[in-house]
């Protein structure tokens, strides 16, 4: 499996949040990698910042680019430039090599960093916003060491 660090974050998020997993209007796979990456923590990821396993069957993929849009931020118009700029800084802050090869509990084992670091990750969103992916974060690393006996 290939993916984007941001991605596996927002999985964990949305554990914490309790979302069920349902296809998207999209078509991506994110409903599926999520599903696979609750039952599998030792499956092996490789970490990338390009398209990943998440985007396969998007509508707005056009070869390997993401031809999306964000609304919630004025410096960035497009989602996969907004998203290397958070890829590149959560791999910074994790210490997380591109192309490397891990699995979710390393990844869980790691989130420690992007916690802490969470608002420096994302500023320039809404702090409120951002406090409430920590918290939900927060939930989904708790759930998944449950779920998985995962020791530090």
């Amino acid at each position: 499996m290939r993916l984007r660090i941001h991605h596996f974050f927002d999985i964990i998020r949305d554990f914490g949040a309790g979302k069920e997993f349902q296809p998207h209007p999209y078509l991506h796979s994110y409903h599926k990698i999520a599903n696979i990456i609750l039952k599998q923590p030792l499956i092996k990821i490789e970490i990338v910042t390009e398209s990943d396993s998440v985007c396969v069957g998007c509508i707005k993929l056009k070869g390997k680019r993401c031809t999306d849009i964000i609304t919630h931020r004025k410096d960035f118009k497009g989602k996969e430039e907004f998203n290397n700029y958070l890829d590149i800084r959560i791999m910074d802050i994790c210490e997380i090599e591109e192309n490397s090869v891990t699995t979710p509990a390393s990844l869980i084992k790691a989130s420690e960093k992007y916690i802490t670091n969470i608002h420096f990750i994302y500023s320039g969103n809404d702090k409120e916003h951002t406090e409430m992916r920590k918290t939900n974060v927060m939930k989904g690393v708790e759930f998944y060491v449950r779920e998985h006996g995962i020791r530090s």
